[in-house]
């Protein structure tokens, strides 16, 4: 692929998470898409604190605040627009499906399915005869089981074994002006399953919450599957399947703390580590070479939340409950750029405060290199929606209600 070119038309196709779009071009794109939607209203804070109803899969110890048996699923949109290409672009697709239950009086536990990773970028680079055309493509789900209990007053502790599951697409194409050519093309698709494994803690004291999770991938497998084609020179490669045991996913280490200012009134910050063991791995999974060298991502978020009233003679305006935050990544896995956002929402109850209807907006700038020399920002508005609703499948009668 040549990289000296006269200009560079950007054509950005919209990703399902909060830092997604040009920047998912190489590797498995953006992380960290494991947020509820009340957790992404607050600047995706969700280590060390939960009301209950919703609980964010990154501390599984937070599962032991569990009270009530509850179904959340969640929803997402997203608009982009790329700086000095005036490119704009909208989805709307599936998030989240959570199912919590209660353990007894201390513990709670999590059925889920959310996204882990997640990309949809498409970039043209037009020369004088050619324009090439790259994209990649895909998602990784993880299907989990959690467990979080509290084993002292004010100790939690928890354990969530998570099934891995996706897969990813990407190619490029070389479109000649001369029709006596033929486009050549070069696909790759690879299909993804593996194994994770979070452990997390939770220490209370007083109206100060400290909470800390680390999740690691042990097991990886995903079959690669190339098909090429050619235009006279270009390229003239078989198709071959490859099987590949390499790990390409980073381990995550999540630190947060939850500050109680006053009866309905919390503080909520969270930082998060990326690190990847071999990091010529995830490079050897890109179809779409960059000298970038993978290192290591940091994340910060902080954010505030003011629950809600709840009784049943309570004006609507005070059963309201309030999120805001703002959020900062320096992202060094797949490139080198940086990712700043603000954030509010808004939880809405209804069906006599069993259930709730939470909101999150969120606006974002991604800004950094796409290739050597070309600096891109991409500014980027989010709508998340989820409705979760509490039953009593699984409580029991009498002394053991």
């Amino acid at each position: 692929m040549h990289l000296s070119f006269k200009y560079i038309l950007i054509f950005f196709v919209s990703a399902p998470l909060i830092q997604a779009g040009i920047f998912d071009l190489y590797g498995t794109g953006n992380y960290g898409n494991d947020l509820s939607v009340s957790a992404s209203g607050r600047g995706g804070t969700s280590v060390a604190y939960t009301d209950s109803l919703t609980v964010g899969v990154k501390n599984p110890a937070l599962l032991s605040h569990v009270r009530f048996t509850g179904l959340e699923t969640g929803l997402k949109t997203k608009i982009s627009h790329i700086t000095n290409s005036g490119y704009n672009e909208s989805t709307v697709r599936f998030d989240y499906i959570n199912l919590l239950i209660p353990v007894g009086s201390k513990g709670g536990m999590h059925i889920g399915f959310n996204p882990l990773t997640s990309a949809k970028a498409e970039y043209q680079i037009t020369q004088s005869h050619t324009t090439e055309i790259l994209t990649n493509s895909g998602d990784i789900y993880t299907i989990s089981l959690g467990l979080g209990y509290r084993i002292y007053n004010n100790v939690h502790l928890g354990i969530s074994l998570q099934m891995l599951t996706g897969g990813y697409t990407q190619s490029d194409q070389i479109v000649f002006d001369n029709p006596a050519y033929d486009t050549a093309e070069r696909y790759v698709t690879h299909g993804i399953d593996g194994r994770r494994i979070a452990l997390g803690t939770l220490l209370t004291y007083n109206n100060l919450s400290m909470g800390l999770s680390y999740s690691h991938t042990y097991s990886m497998t995903y079959h690669t599957y190339n098909y090429k084609t050619y235009s006279h020179f270009i390229y003239n490669d078989p198709t071959d399947t490859l099987r590949s045991t390499n790990i390409i996913l980073p381990n995550e280490l999540n630190a947060g703390i939850s500050l109680k200012l006053s009866n309905k009134l919390f503080f909520i910050s969270d930082y998060t580590y990326r690190g990847i063991a071999s990091p010529e791995k995830l490079k050897d999974f890109n179809t779409i070479k960059s000298n970038h060298n993978p290192t290591s991502s940091h994340s910060l978020g902080i954010g505030l939340e003011k629950r809600g009233a709840v009784g049943l003679f309570v004006p609507l305006r005070e059963s309201v409950t309030y999120r805001f935050g703002a959020f900062y990544d320096k992202n060094g896995l797949s490139l080198d750029y940086k990712t700043m956002g603000v954030t509010a929402g808004v939880g809405l109850p209804f069906n006599n405060f069993k259930s709730r209807i939470d909101v999150s907006f969120i606006y974002g700038l991604n800004s950094g290199d796409i290739f050597e020399n070309t600096s891109l920002d991409e500014s980027f508005y989010q709508i998340k929606v989820s409705v979760n609703s509490i039953e009593r499948w699984f409580n029991t009668r009498g002394k053991y209600r």
